[in-house]
């Protein structure tokens, strides 16, 4: 059995055509600035009409730099999608060291328990995977979306995600169950196999 959690499609989809309207206004800035010149008159009256500053030009720039990298990124994630969560045959790995890093590996004889859950942050519930651990040798003190919330429980922010972490952590149990089995089976042809030859 194999689970794969990315992020939503169409959250990133919306990211990346919300950075659009940033990016046409700074590049009309730096360009014939026909939509900021008819917003400017709307707004002013002809006779308190501002003019354009070199600090302008300059946050154009910053503008278009940040909407062009968020226009890509939410494309890059909606064409390919990074795996926030993967079980493999060994254990779990998570997507927690950071962009261009590898993922963390737990092994599956380190995971206590897997659970769905919440905190509050500031006012606002953010939804969590919750991974009890009985080590943290291997997984970094400062986890890239996501953050200890015991000395021994990671959180993973799911708020990009399109599926529940509650059912998440459902599957993932399930994927733990049948690896255990898998390895208890394959222990016993083994032995079987040692067995046949004596």
């Amino acid at each position: 059995m194999t689970l794969v959690v990315r992020r939503s499609a169409v959250k990133m989809w919306l990211m990346a055509m919300a950075g659009i309207p940033l990016l046409v206004i700074s590049l009309d800035v730096l360009t014939n600035r026909r939509i900021t010149n008819w917003l400017r008159e709307i707004v002013f009256r002809p006779e308190d009409t501002q003019i354009y500053e070199p600090r302008d030009v300059i946050w154009a720039w910053v503008m278009a730099l940040f909407a062009g990298f968020i226009v890509l990124w939410g494309l890059k994630e909606l064409f390919v999608p990074t795996k926030v969560i993967e079980c493999r045959d060994e254990g779990l790995a998570l997507k927690i060291n950071g962009p261009f890093r590898q993922p963390s590996l737990i092994l599956w004889e380190d995971i206590d328990d897997v659970t769905g859950g919440e905190i509050n942050d500031e006012g606002d519930v953010v939804h969590l995977l919750l991974i009890t651990v009985l080590s943290r040798e291997g997984l970094p003190e400062t986890p890239w979306g996501a953050r200890w919330v015991e000395d021994d429980k990671v959180g993973v922010l799911a708020e990009d995600w399109s599926e529940d972490p509650s059912d998440v952590a459902d599957k993932i149990v399930d994927c733990a169950v049948a690896m255990a089995r898998k390895t208890t089976r394959d222990r016993a042809d083994r032995m079987l196999a040692s067995l046949e030859e004596e």
